[in-house]
């Protein structure tokens, strides 16, 4: 750019004409008076105006006179603005060092460009350069920032010659380094037209310390507006509402998810905290007072609250579960609000009360389940006075044929409608829960005389099991819970006949726990037997439990303390009166109990799991038995041991009997394995072949109490038997029964033409071993020819009458 360089003499006129005109404000926007960065200012056309603080003929034409220095800065705390308060920095230095224009700009400690900051009549071309010049390139610049005190920059004996071309061209500017403790932190490049003296140099270093607050306190507020952007921006993206209140409890501040989730457009209409409109309930839909809000909690008791649920309904009526948080705000050690924060938790809310209810509830029916009636009945329990209530237990009677005929699908249909029958009985009254597989639970806290909305409603006759008890209300609804239930369900268009079983026990009379009333009405409910009927608890009940507890704990101690013994009941042929083989029968005589029935202890080994140990016990007695009575006869003896269900259902029975043979040393034909219909029918593939393996073994099978129970005569095809026992059913009392005698010898003859060895049990009148004999029966086994007894009592030798 060509530029006409005026006189000296021309240029002071120039200069007095545009400080008038700046003093009067009637300078021409058509002029403009640029410094030229070189030797000095030049006039020329432009369109640049002047925007400049007017100042004296001194600050211009004297480098002598000077500015009060001492006065200070233009007071800036009052601004809050950083660019405006850098601004007003940079107008003050300009206005007291009488300079044309400037910048101010932060240095890079690390080695970075100059940050500007703000400027003042600064020409581009400075501008585009000053961020390519760092404190480290070895600029003027930089040289003066490393200097610590004001300069005039082309000052060859101020400033070290650098190897900046451009250098001379900055001519006429004076630096003003601005530090802090750890070096410079900002300048100011200021442009004098004439130049300033060392007094206003010096005046210059003074004032660069004054501005350094100032200069601090907008880079604090920058900062801090930086800060607070970027966490209202965060604010802004959160999920979580988050609303600011003041001491008063008024809403002051809110973000666009608190917005969101309580339906409110616009923050005037956020309600005080402490104002009854919120209408927060808990989460069971009761009405919160204003004291119990986590925001009135917080600022009363300067407490943080955690996660408390509450139920808002919103402006358009839809209703939330929400979780709110609640956290004292402080200033300066006091309190000053409080910040609120809440998330819209409805959906995990509902979910959660969805799988508590399906933990409480039962899959099948929707009926409480075992744990929420305990619960429940926990809760009847504990109240004082204990309110009177019925714990009743009600079973399925024969739910497995049941099962057997109607399948699983079917089964379930039916357990729907029995549970679909019991609300409506129950009704008011109570609970009906579902326990099992086919067992139900009925807590009734008005266990009363049936009413208009109890069972009797449909009920026809009272229940046969169960007479009608004036002195027992509860019995007198259980009987005609009974009788509403027994009958015919329709399954689909398969009508199906179910009877009910069910034993019940009375709060408090009956127990005063849960575990104890529910325990009564199990052992209620055995002691029904196979009847369809209602029983109440009994306190013998327990006495019976007590008794088959003490005996499971003594019979495990008798299998390894001795006190087991095997006795044997000859099976004779007649008329000869001679023993064929002997039956091995298990005795127990305990220390403690004394002498104890197999009837007793038999069904308590079987339902305790150690009716296998008693099993091999005998079966490894009688081989023993055997193997010594069989040393000194020319024509052995054989002997008959029972097996049980429980035998068998593991597969590998046969196993066993060839571990006790080997073991004992015996001929397998001295054994004879007697096993009931019971056990074929229960898993026969399975019986079959372990009965056919039993065989191979060289063992014999007999088929015990045949012509009761099951008798299928299929059965007698099926497996391989040698012996068939007739059950003392058929025998006792024949005589005097005609019908039954010619039973008797149907059965007989058609186990003689099958090949089987017949033998008629429980002979015990002469009169019935006549019979016996009449009818072709040639073996015979009873208290009539001889009861069971020890090896030591028992002659083998001697005749049996």
């Amino acid at each position: 750019m060509l530029r006409r360089v005026q006189p000296p003499r021309f240029r002071e006129r120039t200069a007095r004409k545009l400080h008038t005109l700046a003093g009067t404000g009637r300078l021409d926007s058509s002029w403009s008076f640029s410094p030229s960065w070189a030797s000095g200012p030049t006039v020329r056309t432009g369109s640049v105006s002047l925007v400049a603080v007017p100042f004296s003929r001194g600050h211009l034409m004297s480098n002598e006179s000077s500015p009060n220095w001492e006065t200070g800065l233009t007071a800036v705390d009052t601004l809050h603005d950083p660019g405006q308060i850098q601004q007003q920095v940079l107008l003050d230095i300009l206005r007291y060092a009488g300079a044309w224009g400037g910048l101010l700009a932060m240095t890079g400690r690390d080695g970075g460009p100059f940050q500007v900051l703000c400027t003042q009549h600064v020409p581009a071309a400075v501008l585009n350069r000053l961020p390519e010049i760092t404190l480290m390139d070895g600029s003027a610049f930089a040289a003066a920032m490393h200097g610590g005190r004001p300069f005039r920059l082309g000052d060859t004996h101020s400033v070290p010659q650098t190897a900046d071309p451009q250098a001379d061209d900055l001519s006429g500017t004076v630096i003003v380094p601005v530090h802090d403790r750890d070096g410079p932190v900002a300048l100011l490049a200021l442009y004098a037209p004439h130049g300033l003296g060392d007094a206003q140099l010096a005046g210059l270093q003074r004032l660069g310390r004054q501005v350094l607050p100032s200069l601090q306190r907008a880079q604090l507020l920058r900062a801090l507006r930086s800060s607070e952007a970027q966490a209202a921006t965060m604010l802004e993206v959160l999920e979580e509402g988050v609303m600011l209140v003041d001491l008063s409890g008024r809403p002051v501040q809110a973000n666009a998810a608190a917005h969101r989730i309580t339906g409110l457009t616009d923050l005037r209409e956020f309600p005080n905290v402490f104002d009854p409109a919120w209408k927060l309930m808990d989460p069971a839909g009761f009405l919160l007072p204003t004291g119990a809000y986590p925001a009135v909690q917080a600022l009363r008791t300067g407490v943080t609250v955690h996660d408390t649920q509450v139920l808002f309904t919103r402006p358009d009526g839809e209703w939330i579960i929400a979780s709110l948080n609640a956290i004292p705000l402080l200033e300066g050690g006091q309190q000053a609000g409080a910040v609120v924060s809440f998330t819209d938790v409805t959906a995990s809310y509902l979910l959660q009360r969805q799988l508590e209810a399906q933990a409480l509830h039962d899959p099948l029916t929707g009926l409480p389940n075992r744990r929420q009636v305990t619960t429940l009945l926990k809760q009847l329990c504990g109240e004082r006075p204990p309110p009177p209530t019925a714990v009743m237990i009600l079973t399925l009677h024969n739910f497995p044929n049941l099962l057997d005929r109607i399948g699983r699908q079917g089964a379930d249909r039916l357990i729907q409608l029995v549970a679909q029958r019991l609300e409506d009985a129950v009704s008011d009254r109570g609970v009906a829960a579902h326990l099992t597989e086919h067992e139900f639970l009925l807590l009734l806290t008005r266990p009363g005389p049936p009413g208009p909305a109890g069972p009797d409603s449909l009920a026809g006759p009272e229940s046969p099991g169960e007479p009608d008890r004036s002195d027992d209300p509860a019995g007198q609804w259980a009987a005609h819970l009974l009788n509403r239930l027994n009958g015919t369900f329709d399954l689909d268009g398969q009508a199906v006949q179910v009877t009910f079983r069910l034993g019940y026990a009375l709060h408090p009379e009956d127990g005063r726990t849960p575990a104890e009333l529910l325990r009564h009405a199990d052992l209620a409910l055995k002691h029904t037997g196979h009847s369809p009927a209602a029983r109440r608890f009994k306190p013998v009940m327990a006495a019976d439990v007590e008794r088959r507890l003490r005996l499971e704990e003594c019979l495990q101690r008798a299998v390894t303390t001795g006190t087991l013994s095997v006795h044997y009941q000859p099976v004779m042929a007649v008329p000869q009166r001679e023993i064929r083989s002997l039956e091995a029968l298990l005795r127990w005589q305990d220390p403690v109990l004394g002498t104890v029935s197999p009837a007793e202890f038999i069904p308590v080994a079987e339902s305790s799991g150690l009716i296998n140990d008693l099993g091999t016990f005998v079966l490894r007695e009688a081989l023993c038995q055997a193997v010594r009575w069989n040393a000194s006869r020319r024509a052995p003896l054989s002997v008959n041991v029972n097996v049980s269900v429980t035998q068998f259902s593991s597969g590998t029975f046969p196993d066993v009997v060839r571990d006790a043979l080997h073991r004992t040393g015996a001929d397998p034909r001295w054994l004879t394995l007697e096993v009931t219909e019971a056990v074929a029918a229960q898993d026969l593939p399975s019986v079959t072949r372990q009965l056919h393996a039993l065989k191979a073994l060289g063992a014999r099978i007999a088929l015990d109490d045949f012509g009761t129970g099951y008798s299928s005569l299929a059965l007698l095809s099926q497996l391989p038997i040698d012996f068939l026992k007739l059950d003392r059913l058929l025998v006792q009392g024949v005589h005097l029964d005609p019908r039954r005698q010619v039973l008797l010898r149907s059965v007989v003859h058609l186990g003689l033409e099958l090949g089987f060895v017949v033998v008629a049990e429980g002979v015990e009148l002469p009169e019935e071993l006549s019979l016996v004999q009449a009818c072709g029966c040639a073996h015979v086994q009873g208290f009539l020819l001889a009861r069971p007894q020890s090896p030591q009592q028992l002659n083998l030798n001697a005749p049996h009458h």
